[in-house]
């Protein structure tokens, strides 16, 4: 039996610029059941066939079937029977855990007997029944997705849909989420279809469909993806298949052509900083320093302190205690001398939303004190540079999540910073994308910007040049990837890899802290 049948599937949109076709003449079927991983680049058409199944767009053309029923005929009934979980966080932060709850209970209309137990089992399956009563808006990210999964299964669906749900989220509350999944699907409770941005993440699904271009490319299980680049590389991975299904090759690993000169001047000094919210210490006595030239990174799982470190050291948020200087300029006496040596992305998307692409350029190369001939060469520098120049005239909110990362990653270059602050600037996007991203990061680095980057792609910190790892506010452990692969190490044991040297680090801060307490 199959959950979803999709034949000769088509969408096109008209926009300004003329027609574009979404999605061309998809045929697939996705078995009931099982959990199949939906991928490929940005704006290949992820999201639109999720609406569309969603029954929130209607296709241009062809068919589709969601639990026997018509996409647009039967749409209202579908999402009577479906979970659906959007791309952006679709909860209200100003309600609390439970209150968000009882919003989607009310929407699916949960008899008032069924709710109390219905809650009680998703706040179990989720470790969320502490964090009952707390704001959603406080929660980490990681919680936040647990929280939004657990509405979307509020009316017992048969069919999960699923669109990036781990974008942002750290590696340990990814498994987490995953295995929830996992035991849903392998129960016979749930079918899954869910887009993701992190190709490991394959290895969780029984099958997987890629798009590329609006068109369906593969439909195979991961081993099979895996097959597709032997001979071209030793120990193929997903990655690797996934590389050469939309390129015909597979890249050589990224390599940095200089590296950190011995006696580089610091451009990053942060000695002892504390940051409190309340009683709360999100920071506690945090130090490192970063060269120039650098590639630095701050790692941790959601809520460790990283954002709230980033934003005291571009002067965001003022440091209740500690030392910063920034390019030799201390940043409590000449903040506004000290700011104009970065270029800033943040985790959010921080843009103008209301204005065009073009416009956003604009206005931060203005706001950079950049104008006239200047600013046009470097808007267009840019924007050929990040593949931005088909998209000038959108507004930034129609914008692909991986081309909004891009955008803000331009606006961030505009006026050449010598030190690059990247707070989870490839979150969303695709590996392509990410892998043009860290070619790029490492020109600039190889030109003497100093870099410093958080970011939950273990991959990606791979290419640090150093890094520390925050946990509850404080710095865990700090080194080259080989150090902390080895203070990783559990006894006696293998040499482990980043990810897992990160994850076994974690795990012991927090049993150390337990029994602290």
């Amino acid at each position: 039996m199959n959950a979803i049948e999709c034949q000769n599937l088509g969408k096109i949109f008209r926009e300004k610029a003329g027609e574009r076709v979404a999605l061309s003449d998809l045929t697939f079927s996705v078995p009931a059941g099982r959990i199949t991983g939906l991928l490929g680049p940005d704006g290949a058409g992820k999201t639109t066939l999720l609406r569309i199944l969603a029954g929130l767009f209607h296709p241009a053309s062809g068919s589709a079937k969601v639990l026997g029923m018509d996409v647009v005929r039967e749409a209202a009934g579908i999402q009577n029977v479906i979970g659906y979980m959007p791309q952006r966080f679709g909860l209200y932060e100003n309600l609390s855990v439970e209150e968000n709850l009882l919003l989607y209970a009310g929407l699916h209309s949960l008899s008032r007997e069924r709710r109390e137990a219905r809650f009680g089992e998703l706040l179990k399956m989720t470790d969320l029944l502490p964090f009952r009563k707390r704001m959603a808006g406080a929660l980490s990210g990681g919680m936040k997705q647990k929280l939004a999964l657990a509405c979307a299964l509020i009316p017992e669906p048969g069919l999960l849909l699923l669109d990036e749900p781990t974008v942002g989220v750290d590696v340990l509350s990814r498994r987490e989420l995953w295995r929830i999944l996992r035991s849903l699907a392998d129960e016979g409770r749930i079918t899954v279809l869910a887009s993701t941005a992190y190709l490991d993440e394959a290895a969780y699904c029984d099958r997987t469909l890629i798009l590329f271009e609006g068109r369906l490319i593969a439909d195979s299980t991961p081993a099979e993806i895996c097959r597709k680049a032997e001979g071209k590389i030793a120990n193929p991975t997903f990655e690797n298949g996934f590389q050469y299904l939309l390129s015909g090759t597979v890249p050589p690993p990224l390599k940095r052509k200089k590296r950190v000169e011995k006696g580089a001047p610091e451009r990053i000094v942060a000695e002892d900083l504390v940051k409190k919210f309340g009683s709360f210490v999100a920071v506690d006595h945090v130090s490192f320093s970063v060269r120039q030239g650098e590639i630095f990174g701050l790692l941790g799982a959601n809520g460790a302190g990283k954002t709230t470190t980033f934003r005291m050291l571009c002067g965001l948020s003022a440091a209740d205690g500690g030392r910063i200087e920034i390019g030799g300029v201390n940043l409590r006496r000449a903040p506004g001398s000290a700011r104009m040596k970065i270029g800033y992305v943040a985790q959010k998307f921080s843009l103008y939303t209301d204005l065009t692409t073009e416009e956003n350029l604009r206005f931060f190369g203005g706001a950079y004190g950049l104008s006239g001939s200047e600013l046009n060469e470097r808007i267009a520098q840019v924007a050929d540079e990040f593949g931005l120049r088909e998209f000038f005239h959108l507004k930034t909110q129609k914008l692909p999540l991986g081309f909004k990362q891009r955008l803000s990653m331009a606006c961030a270059l505009l006026h050449r910073p010598g030190i690059l602050f990247l707070d989870e600037a490839t979150s969303g996007a695709d590996p392509m994308a990410r892998r043009e991203f860290w070619e790029r990061i490492m020109a600039l680095a190889d030109q003497g910007v100093a870099v410093i980057i958080t970011t939950h792609f273990l991959d990606e910190a791979e290419y640090c040049d150093r890094m520390v790892i925050m946990q509850a506010g404080a710095a865990v452990a700090s080194g080259t990837v080989a150090e902390i692969r080895e203070m990783g190490r559990e006894k006696d044991g293998a040499l482990p890899s980043l990810e897992e040297a990160f994850v076994n680090i974690i795990r012991r801060g927090r049993g150390e802290r337990e029994g602290a307490e």
